[in-house]
């Protein structure tokens, strides 16, 4: 009798470890199913546009900070088919990518958990692509709808028109009061639209298109005050995100003045890695745009050496920033070290774009030396310190004097 309980206990705890390990897996699946992106895509016509070939090659294609286009996967197509699996980080946010490879353009669509379908009715015009089926994609659809509804409300009064007037309707078309109500209709669609645009994004402020769209479509329209409360109206869920630091940027850099914050740009550093500027918040910095090439600069390194000497003991409170506008690494480099800059805690970075660096753009920096002094909560203290000016200032400040005066963030202008 006890034998039996025994192999029947036996049994039932062969079973719970047999249950376990298919809970286990079955949760494993789960967790790679939230961190893994598939995009399943179909083309209807696969041919390109400007030549009878097919489609060879798919890829899909990232945009970096810069604006860059980066393939960062490709696939070929088969009858028409193509899928893509790619792997998330954990907490990898949900950004746009495009699917290229066509001669006409691209998809768009963002890579998020989840599958991705995406419909292509025509290789030959792959903007008219849909994808679907995760919330940001969906999401997105439901924005462009709005458009595509206002363009559709003037194709169906052009239509209606042109029923009316029959083989006349060129002629009608051409009176001037007919173009004028041509124009308010056309007028009155686009306002509708960006109204209703607006209260759809604001709807849904805790998505990551929503800075996106800001960004890229909607504040070019709008007057610098509703662009900022634009900015207050997000949900603090996406302040991380990198949509919503550009969006920032972008607002930011619209006024930059003494009292004001500057744009958070990247510094990609000398010995590698990047760091952005909110990274230094705590501290006074001194935000330097220089050049190898640029003699002024040259002229301007023996005050910046000095400053760095006499604020030994401050160096807990106290960074320089030198940020290159060189195009040419090894030349950046070696001025580095021939001007003796090369110290501990003297921070260099330069993305070696030259005058095309989106910091030097965002910051108003059109010649250089430019030198900008930023207190603890980056706030602008100055945008026009030079030579012994700027190491009396300084030091000044680190020793207990106001950084700003009485007027201060309100009068002086961008320089």
């Amino acid at each position: 009798m006890n034998k039996k309980r025994i192999k029947r206990g036996t049994r039932m705890l062969r079973k719970c470890y047999i249950a376990a390990a298919c809970l286990i897996a079955c949760m494993g699946g789960v967790q790679a199913q939230e961190n893994t992106c598939v995009i399943k895509g179909r083309m209807l016509k696969d041919s390109l546009r400007h030549t009878p070939q097919r489609i060879q090659k798919i890829y899909l294609t990232q945009m970096d900070e810069y604006e860059r286009m980066i393939n960062v996967d490709s696939v070929k197509p088969v009858n028409g088919t193509f899928t893509f699996t790619r792997s998330l980080k954990q907490g990898e946010p949900e950004l746009l990518y495009l699917l290229t490879g066509f001669d006409n353009g691209n998809v768009q669509l963002f890579v998020e958990p989840g599958t991705v379908e995406v419909r292509i009715p025509d290789a030959a015009f792959p903007a008219g692509g849909m994808a679907k089926g995760t919330p940001t994609n969906d999401l997105y659809n439901q924005y462009k709808e709005i458009r595509r509804l206002c363009i559709k409300e003037q194709t169906d009064t052009l239509n209606v028109w042109q029923e009316k007037h029959g083989e006349s309707f060129n002629q009608w078309m051409s009176r001037p009061e007919n173009q004028e109500e041509w124009v308010r209709v056309g007028a009155a669609a686009m306002v509708a639209a960006s109204a209703a645009q607006l209260r759809f994004l604001l709807e849904h402020n805790d998505s990551p298109l929503v800075p996106l769209m800001l960004e890229k479509e909607v504040y070019p329209t709008l007057s610098k005050a509703y662009v900022q409360r634009m900015l207050k109206s997000l949900s603090p869920k996406l302040k991380k995100h990198p949509y919503y630091r550009s969006f920032s940027n972008v607002v930011r850099a619209q006024e930059l003045k003494v009292g004001g914050e500057l744009p958070d740009i990247t510094l990609p550093l000398v010995e590698g890695g990047r760091k952005t500027l909110e990274d230094f918040k705590g501290k006074y910095v001194l935000l330097d745009f220089w050049a190898s090439w640029c003699g002024p600069c040259r002229r301007e390194i023996p005050y910046l050496i000095q400053l760095y000497n006499e604020t030994q003991a401050d160096r807990d409170r106290f960074v320089i920033v030198s940020f290159s506008l060189d195009n040419k690494e090894k030349d950046w480099k070696n001025a580095i070290r021939t001007h003796q800059m090369d110290k501990e805690e003297w921070a260099h970075a330069s993305d070696l774009l030259g005058w095309g660096s989106p910091a030097a753009r965002m910051l108003g920096v059109t010649a250089v030396p430019k030198t900008i002094l930023i207190d603890p909560e980056g706030r602008v203290i100055s945008f026009s310190l030079r030579g012994e000016e700027m190491v009396s200032r300084v030091k000044q400040i680190l020793a207990g004097a106001p950084a700003f005066g009485e007027g201060d963030g309100k009068e002086e202008e961008k320089k």
